[in-house]
């Protein structure tokens, strides 16, 4: 207790201080692993949505779902850049339209209860996702019992249940939305005035002349347009204004291509083959598929589905006879005959199929024989069909498949059908299962020939290509500024490449193959830069940043003569109309005023209030407005339309039945389909949402 007292008494300030440096080295190690952690967090965030960030991982996660869903949806093992790229792009957008729109949906209690998702499933108005999935397959009607029947099974199938959690999550997300832009479509509706206005307007149809006078038809020299009025103009448009980050390049390609030498050495290679595949010891399906770029068509073909080369060759070849080599195609060819039948265009059957139990491989086989000889016996071939067969497709219509060609199906049921004889009952094994099949009908045979073809394609050796590397090199060490690089392709004679308006999340320019990786060096680079030498397929790629445009406003300096053109436009189509004006107060008729303008009248007839364009004066919302709502038989006041100014004479007006109740019911769905098509894209436009996705793809 003495000891205890003293260090109270005495060490009260060491302690303190003790104490203090403890506190601030706990606060410093916390705030710089936290600040490593927050640097981190930096370096792995993709986006950061209406101030909620989102981790590589967390997106990743999400793209990684859409691929496995589209995997199991496509039946495929594997995706294309092309299809992997679109999910991203597809994640991307349900990430960003979740998050924005999650907070509204929370502020207003919009929520999708589990009665709800039930009745979408197995209610009386089934989603039509839903509906999709589960029709019947023959009838094409919604079984619902499948749907049942899948919910029951998928908590003992982990496959199934992820599945079922993507589809209910879309049907979540689609419902809310749904709700959303429902309720705030009900704060828009269509007033009685604008039904009677839009009915009125759409009540004549007219017939009239116009003279209209171009902007063209007053130089630019006759207007002027000030410096301050530019200004004026651009502050307060500005939202005109806003622009996306994007770059300029221009670059050069070094084509990897074959030369005469790489052509010459695949033909010499193709022809030490020759020997082997003229020799009658081979396989020659088996020869092919090992060495040929070329696959091996097992079909027989007529010789009119031949090119006329390879139809005089085997019209007269023996069996076993090669012709060639031969170039088709980029591609050298040996062509052999392997053999000649009488083969009709097309067989109809029905058949039985029976799928293989792996418990009980022999189980199939044993069932096949005794349907056999049931069938052998008088069966029904129909009626054991539609007990036993696992093609419910065609065993609803006891095993018949139709008539089919050559090669529509697999290669042991096409065989046994087209050389079997008619009336023949069959058993063969397929990767189906084994088929039992009645060869029911044949065409018509004709002679036809089974071909195999051996073909190397003409690629480039690894000397070119480290020939077209070299020079690619040679050029960039020897050009390796903006001006040199201009220099050497005009001295050279060489095509340029432009690659205009790059955003940052691109993955496409001209006709490269793959050039992401030279859209994200461009995304780094300085105006003026070049680039190390990119390799995209076949290609070798020198590339220089031109130009660099950042995010925000476009500055005055770049827009300035774009408002200026405009601003003189308005500027021509204010003179107009006063010149019009004056001569239209004067008295005078449309003819005399044309006169007097040197100007042209034209004709128009059977105008309603939504003709889209006149004729002679094109898309012009101003004409067709001013000539609807013109007197007949008089001088219009000059309107400005888009390319000019008009005046109007109306000749006739017709009166036109219009349904009001049909104008209101078109005003109503134009507006739920506006409200529809904007409001998402609008929410989307005043969030704010830092796009990272060029950091990591």
């Amino acid at each position: 207790m003495a000891t205890l007292e003293r260090i109270r008494s005495k060490g009260g300030v060491l302690v303190a201080v003790m104490i203090g440096f403890a506190l601030l080295a706990f606060i410093l190690t916390d705030l710089l692993s936290s600040g490593t952690s927050i640097f981190q967090r930096s370096q792995m965030e993709i986006a950061e949505i209406d101030g909620e960030s989102v981790s590589i991982q967390e997106f990743q996660a999400r793209v990684s779902e859409m691929e496995e869903y589209t995997r199991l949806n496509s039946g495929e093992s594997s995706l294309g850049e092309e299809m992997v790229n679109r999910l991203r792009e597809q994640a991307w957008n349900q990430m960003v339209n979740e998050i924005i729109l999650g907070e509204k949906y929370e502020e207003l209690g919009i929520e999708v209860t589990s009665a709800e998702l039930v009745e979408m499933v197995t209610g009386s108005e089934v989603h039509p996702m839903i509906r999709q999935l589960f029709s019947n397959p023959q009838t094409g009607a919604f079984d619902k019992q499948q749907v049942v029947n899948f919910l029951r099974s998928k908590q003992y199938d982990p496959t199934a249940n992820f599945y079922w959690t993507f589809v209910e999550d879309q049907l979540i997300n689609e419902r809310l939305f749904s709700k959303y832009s429902s309720l705030f479509g009900k704060g828009f509706y269509v007033t009685n005035q604008w039904i009677e206005n839009e009915a009125n307007a759409r009540s004549n149809k007219v017939d009239f002349n116009f003279l209209v006078k171009r902007i063209t038809s007053i130089d630019d020299d006759e207007v002027s347009v000030s410096e301050s009025e530019i200004k004026a103009y651009y502050n307060e448009n500005i939202d005109e204004f806003r622009q996306e980050a994007s770059r300029d390049i221009e670059y050069l390609t070094f084509d990897v291509e074959p030369t005469k030498e790489d052509r010459e050495n695949t033909r010499e290679r193709l022809l030490e083959m020759k020997d082997d595949f003229s020799s009658p010891d081979i396989d020659v399906a088996q020869f092919v598929r090992i060495n040929s770029d070329v696959p091996f068509n097992p079909r027989y073909m007529k010789p009119e589905a031949l090119d006329p080369e390879i139809r005089d060759f085997v019209t007269t070849a023996s069996e076993g006879d090669v012709y060639g080599p031969y170039f088709e195609d980029e591609t050298f060819k040996l062509t052999r005959l392997v053999d000649v039948a009488q083969v009709p265009d097309s067989v109809r059957a029905r058949h039985i199929l029976l799928r293989n139990n792996p418990q009980n491989p022999d189980e199939a086989d044993q069932l096949a024989d005794s349907l056999i000889n049931l069938l052998n016996n008088g069966a029904d071939f129909e009626e054991l069909a539609r007990q036993y067969s696992e093609d419910q497709g065609s065993a609803i219509n006891g095993g018949d498949l139709g008539w089919f060609r050559q090669g529509q199906m697999v290669k042991p049921f096409n065989d046994a059908c087209f050389f079997g004889e008619e009336g023949d009952i069959v058993k063969v094994e397929s990767q189906f299962g084994i088929h039992i099949i009645h060869i029911m009908d044949k065409g018509i045979p004709s002679t036809k020939y089974q071909l195999a073809t051996l073909g190397r394609e003409v690629t480039y050796s690894s000397k070119t290509y480290q020939d077209v590397y070299s020079e690619a090199t040679r050029f960039a060490a020897l050009n390796n500024t903006q001006e040199k690089f201009n220099k050497a392709i005009e001295e050279q004679n060489l095509t340029k490449k432009y690659g205009r308006n790059l955003q940052k999340n691109d993955r496409n320019v001209g006709n490269l193959e793959s050039p992401r990786q030279m859209v994200k060096w461009a995304f780094e680079a300085e105006k003026g830069d070049m680039s190390p030498i990119f390799e995209f397929g076949d290609q070798f790629v020198i590339a220089v940043l031109t130009n660099i445009t950042e995010e925000g406003d476009m500055p005055l300096s770049e827009v300035r003569n774009r408002i200026e053109r405009q601003l003189i436009n308005e500027k021509k189509k204010e003179k107009l109309i006063e010149q019009l004006k004056e001569q239209k107060e004067s008295g005078k008729s449309l003819e005399e005023i044309a006169e007097a303008v040197d100007g042209e009248i034209q004709s128009a007839s059977d105008i309603t209030f939504n003709s889209f364009q006149v004729t002679g004066a094109g898309v012009e919302p101003a004409l067709v407005s001013l000539a609807v709502y013109s007197p007949v038989n008089q001088v219009s006041e000059p309107a400005a339309g888009n390319n000019g100014v008009y005046l109007v004479q109306v000749t006739n007006k017709e009166e036109v039945e219009v349904d009001k109740e049909q104008v209101k019911r078109q005003l109503v769905n134009s507006l739920n389909q506006r409200v529809s098509y904007q409001l998402l894209q609008t929410i989307r436009d005043n969030a704010e949402i830092v796009d990272n996705r060029s950091n990591f793809y």
